[in-house]
């Protein structure tokens, strides 16, 4: 591989360190060396890497960032009923699409939580499609009359509507019972899931699952956690309110999505526990500006302007707590081209350092993959973006704006927003 350098510009690197001024080498798909302005820079490539090509990036008035990380993904989920009409090549084709617009985007890190098969992973791994890093779930798991219950109510329906696209987007998983939630567990990561992911109380996307209500009995989620640690792995609760949350602490749960409605008690329980919380403002912010686009019936939108306004309030109850908070969009659909808001809506909480960590640092170590990406530092993998803007001062750009450069793995995959194609 060619040795890229990155010339003028400023880097932040994600580890708390105000912006500061260097050139940045690549050399086999990970960052070699950072030189900061006043040391003395060659970048003539002989004394680095010798017969080797040297590429060079004038990026002068321009910030390089990690990789953005999305925590909370849904590229397979396109639409939230009636899917399975889709013909199973058309979703194939839309689910494509989401990963590429993503790349797009600057996002080189997905945490799928449910709905595409492991097998997407290979596809992108082994070049067949551009995309993200996938840390996929496989289906997730729902209890009956829960938050992924998407049989019609009152109905005779026997089993949750299936996807119509077998491979490619995997329907929700309704289990009850100690020994169906272990089979069902076992089968994710038999399908080549990186973690597994339940529905532990109620949701706005839904009916017939209140909101407060817990889902899952303790010993059901203390079943699926144990199949997650023998794997090394974890599960990731979505859970919005109280109840669901105390239940899955005291069954062994580490991550829990949204965090919606919380109280002091369950924040102190957070913080005891050690576990995080991925909040997920773009979601509800869509809802309030554009809630046609996901298809939202009008009796939805009441729990969807309560979810909203608490939203912000228990994110701040987090980070004043000291609670790891990672960033997610938990967007669905075909038109996933808001994944940037999430670090715009996220500034309005906390400073625009701490926003984009989130959504880089804070989600590498949340997903276990810290080693490797998250931070700009000599070593890790080139992941990296590239924007034309002061990310800290004029950190709303990342929802209005796609950036100038995206290097996955130390390739170009992206210029000015456009898939660069081989």
């Amino acid at each position: 591989m060619n040795d890229v350098w990155l010339i003028g510009g400023q880097i932040f690197d994600a580890t708390g360190r105000a912006p500061y001024r260097a050139d940045l080498r690549i050399s086999n798909g990970r960052i070699a060396d950072i030189v900061e302005h006043d040391d003395v820079v060659d970048t003539s490539g002989t004394t680095h890497t010798a017969n080797a090509p040297v590429t060079r990036y004038d990026i002068t008035g321009c910030t390089v960032l990690p990789g953005l990380i999305d925590a909370h993904a849904h590229v397979g989920i396109l639409r939230l009923s009636g899917q399975n009409e889709v013909p199973a090549p058309v979703q194939a084709a839309q689910v494509f699409a989401n990963l590429a617009t993503s790349l797009e985007q600057g996002f080189t890190t997905l945490r799928d939580l449910g709905g595409v098969d492991g097998g997407l992973v290979a596809a992108v791994e082994e070049g067949y499609i551009p995309g993200p890093r996938l840390l996929p779930s496989g289906r997730i798991l729902s209890q009956t009359a829960g938050h992924g219950d998407l049989r019609r109510r009152f109905s005779s329906q026997c089993c949750n509507p299936g996807t119509g696209a077998e491979g490619i987007a995997l329907p929700m998983h309704i289990v009850d019972g100690v020994s169906e939630a272990l089979r069902a567990a076992r089968d994710q990561f038999r399908r080549g899931a990186t973690q597994i992911k339940v529905f532990a109380s109620g949701g706005v996307l839904s009916e017939g699952d209140p909101l407060e209500s817990p889902q899952f009995s303790e010993e059901e989620l203390r079943a699926i956690v144990s199949v997650a640690e023998d794997r090394d792995s974890y599960v990731t609760a979505h859970a919005h309110t109280v109840r669901g949350i105390q239940r899955g602490i005291r069954a062994g749960v580490t991550c829990f999505e949204h965090g919606t409605i919380l109280d002091e008690e369950t924040v102190h329980m957070l913080a005891a526990s050690g576990a995080v919380v991925v909040g997920t403002q773009t979601v509800a912010e869509i809802m309030r500006v554009a809630p046609e686009s996901l298809g939202i019936p009008e009796a939805w939108l009441e729990d969807a302007a309560r979810v909203r306004e608490k939203m912000a309030e228990s994110l701040t109850m987090l980070y004043e707590a000291g609670v790891p908070v990672g960033a997610g969009a938990d967007l669905v659909g075909t038109d996933q081209t808001q994944r940037g808001w999430e670090i715009a809506l996220r500034a309005d909480i906390v400073d625009a350092q701490r926003a984009i960590e989130s959504s880089t640092r804070v989600n590498a170590e949340i997903l276990g993959i810290a080693d490797d990406v998250g931070t700009v530092e000599g070593g890790k993998i080139a992941d990296l973006v590239v924007v034309d803007f002061d990310p800290v001062q004029r950190v709303h750009l990342f929802k209005e704006q796609r950036p100038h450069l995206v290097f996955q793995a130390g390739d170009l995959v992206s210029r000015d927003g456009t898939l660069v194609t081989a």
